[in-house]
């Protein structure tokens, strides 16, 4: 099956973007990035020359961000992006120009306390907002209009998940990388190659000629998510399980599934618990079956902005709070001034700025 049509697949089964969408593209340059980008040119073309009979019709805004890890080279995968996308928008209706935007994502990590690698993530996210906020405003669009397409790919999955477990993830991180979540500004992050496999991308670009950015740091096994596909991955593959990946992913399915089935379930419990805006009643709590209960304080932790890096020490104490005796002085402070107290019978949840 053709790459493109294994994608148009993907995005209609998954329900990831429709019609008349507008798509805020992360482009590095990569193989990844590079291959969905043509990808989506090539769609574009079939529904204009079919007159809407095959693919779909959308607009592409694609965004770079320069890290400014890598000198020199950075701003020639920059220039690189800038000049495949001034080309392609001058050609292909309804692709536009690339959006560039400079973070030192060092100086952030040492401004915000975070590693270089959660800078990144921030200064990335932080642009596609930007510019799908700009799309919205031009088109007169709502958030649900605009979708941020990340280009992760099936080995992506299959590393997240194994990286996962050794950390001692619990069932919900089972469930990998989702196919598309939404974002604190409204907008769906869709990922439309996650079930394909990196070799079949690299194919594809010699294929079609495409001569990607090759970034040499994801060649080092210097990081635990490196070591785990230049090391570890490989000898399980050789010593285990050749089919390691698909298996992986196969688990991922399946837990994601049944994530998902556990959520709705809380979800209407979570309603069914609430006294208030940020405010649970506890007697109704008790009633839960702890897998759920688990959930619903996760779903109140998210309403208050809390929405990563919820580890089951944040769950227990939580869980502490609920049980107490002490109805005065029973709060627990979580992380990043997040904090959740008991007053009588209401398990309250807040912010430290906003009590």
């Amino acid at each position: 099956m053709e790459f493109k049509t294994r994608i148009l697949n993907t995005v209609k089964e998954r329900e990831l973007f429709s019609d008349g969408d507008h798509l805020v593209l992360g482009l590095s340059g990569g193989p990844d990035s590079l291959s969905l980008y043509n990808a989506l040119k090539e769609l574009k073309e079939d529904n204009l020359r079919t007159g809407g009979k095959f693919g779909l019709s959308f607009s592409v805004h694609p965004v770079h961000v320069n890290h400014k890890f890598r000198p020199g080279a950075a701003e020639e995968d920059q220039a690189f992006c800038e000049e495949l996308c001034k080309v392609v928008s001058e050609r292909v209706e309804g692709f536009h120009p690339l959006r560039s935007f400079t973070v030192d994502c060092n100086a952030l990590a040492a401004e915000l306390g975070m590693t270089s690698e959660e800078a990144g993530r921030k200064a990335r996210y932080d642009a596609f907002r930007t510019v799908g906020r700009d799309v919205m405003d031009f088109y007169g669009c709502g958030a649900g209009r605009i979708k941020i397409l990340v280009a992760q790919n099936a080995d992506d999955q299959a590393e997240t998940i194994l990286f996962r477990i050794l950390r001692g993830t619990g069932p919900d991180g089972l469930g990998g990388i989702a196919y598309k979540r939404e974002d604190e500004s409204g907008f769906q992050v869709v990922r439309p190659i996650l079930d394909i496999a990196r070799d079949d991308i690299e194919n594809y670009c010699v294929e079609k000629g495409l001569e990607p950015r090759r970034d040499h740091t994801n060649e080092e096994a210097l990081y635990a998510r490196n070591k785990i596909r230049l090391e570890l991955l490989p000898l399980l593959k050789k010593e285990y399980n050749p089919n390691i990946t698909d298996t992986l992913n196969r688990l991922g399915r399946l837990a994601a599934e049944d994530k998902g089935y556990i959520y709705e379930k809380a979800a209407e419990a979570y309603e069914e618990v609430r006294t208030g805006e940020h405010s649970l009643d506890i007697r109704k709590l008790k009633d839960l079956a702890p897998s759920v209960k688990k959930r619903v304080y996760m779903l109140a932790l998210s309403d208050i902005g809390m929405r990563e890096n919820v580890t089951e020490k944040h769950l227990k104490a939580v869980e502490a709070v609920a049980n107490s005796q002490n109805h005065k002085a029973a709060v627990a402070e979580l992380t990043g001034g997040f904090r959740v107290t008991r007053i009588r019978r209401e398990l309250i949840f807040y912010r430290e700025d906003e009590k």
